[in-house]
């Protein structure tokens, strides 16, 4: 085991070597928690402890070795809950879901700067300097521009923000997943995954992922899930939206460096595109009526007859017989000319940010 270093404590020799501990500022008026975290901090010349699971190499066409990759070791907590480290003697890289390492559950999670601590801890285990904000250095003088500036401390490559937000029911939690599935998150389309249990918006972005998905329903997947945290989740009807942000956008606003975030305006910069993101929860309205536990397939065709529609003039004749006879069941003739129209009801989802249980720390790793 080696020496413990700490955000904010006294320099030791080590840090001398490396960069300042930094104070994380900005931080109690994020509306979120960290999930993921991909950070990586290079000491050159530092001559640092390898910290690997073998590598991999490449050589030309001459067998020499042309470069050489460094496999990340896995550094296991409790709970089956892992992060991923290594160093090569200079670069230093953990990546892993920092809030949830060593905890049961992350219903509730971490602060950056806490997270920050928390790794600190996996990297004293193998001697290895904590993530700091090292100083910033001008990259870049051009006349009539800016300065530009960069940090030759730690980076940050990826990042998870995650929120949880009550909708006052299960039933509402399933209903407001059905609005969000026809929303836009940013610029982007949402799109329904599984049994209408998630949506999400950018599948595949090498910048940015969003999803919300029913809190209650994924920790039942889960062993080691509490019953009372899945029982308080699907009383409260606990949706959770959480973006990935990874490591292009980072650079554009201004949130890679450990650095910006010291002056407070890298958290900012993250704290105004959760907003824009999560804008689509506010107040949203559900068109809903008594169809909605017919077959996917039946709805349109219901619908369209309780409206008034001919539909032995809109379908096929094979498509006619075939829905009437999968809707006599529940108690819908399409034959019968339909004369009243229907009108569906509007629903209104109240979507609040979600209060931790007093009792939540308590139990929780």
């Amino acid at each position: 085991m080696g020496t413990v270093h700490t955000l904010g404590a006294a320099c030791s020799e080590r840090d001398v070597l490396v960069t300042r501990p930094f104070c994380l500022t900005g931080e109690t008026e994020a509306p979120f928690f960290i999930d993921w975290l991909t950070i990586t901090q290079v000491h050159p010349g530092a001559c640092l402890p390898t910290v690997d699971s073998g590598c991999v190499i490449g050589c030309d066409t001459d067998g020499a070795l042309a470069w050489k990759t460094v496999k990340a070791r896995k550094h296991e907590g409790s709970w089956e809950t892992s992060l991923m480290v290594k160093c090569d003697g200079e670069r230093v890289t953990v990546s892993g879901n920092a809030g949830r390492f060593g905890r049961q559950d992350n219903l509730f999670g971490y602060g950056l700067s806490e997270c920050l601590r928390r790794l600190a801890d996996v990297l004293a285990h193998y001697d290895l300097p904590p993530f700091t904000a090292g100083n910033r250095i001008e990259v870049s003088k051009q006349r009539g521009a800016d300065v530009a500036y960069a940090w030759n401390g730690a980076r940050i490559s990826r990042i998870d923000l995650t929120g949880n937000y009550e909708t006052g029911s299960a039933p509402a939690a399933h209903a407001l997943l059905q609005y969000l599935g026809a929303q836009h998150a940013g610029r982007q389309t949402g799109r329904v995954l599984g049994a209408g249990e998630t949506v999400d918006w950018g599948a595949g972005s090498k910048r940015q992922y969003w999803k919300a998905y029913i809190k209650h329903l994924e920790m039942k997947r889960h062993e080691c899930a509490r019953p009372e945290l899945v029982e308080h989740c699907a009383e409260r009807g606990i949706v959770r939206f959480e973006g990935t942000i990874r490591s292009n956008t980072l650079t554009d606003i201004g949130a890679a460096f450990l650095g910006d975030y010291e002056r407070g305006f890298g958290m900012g910069q993250l704290i105004k595109l959760f907003n824009e993101h999560t804008q689509v929860l506010a107040r949203p309205t559900r068109t809903t009526d008594d169809l909605d536990d017919l077959p996917r397939h039946l709805r349109a065709t219901a619908r369209d007859y309780l409206a008034g529609a001919d539909l032995s003039r809109d379908l096929s004749r094979a498509t006619f017989y075939r829905h009437r006879a999968a809707l006599l069941p529940y108690g819908i003739d399409i034959a019968v000319r339909n004369v009243t129209p229907f009108q569906p009801r509007v629903q209104v989802i109240n979507v609040q940010p979600a209060a931790v249980p007093a009792w939540y720390w308590q139990v929780a790793a």
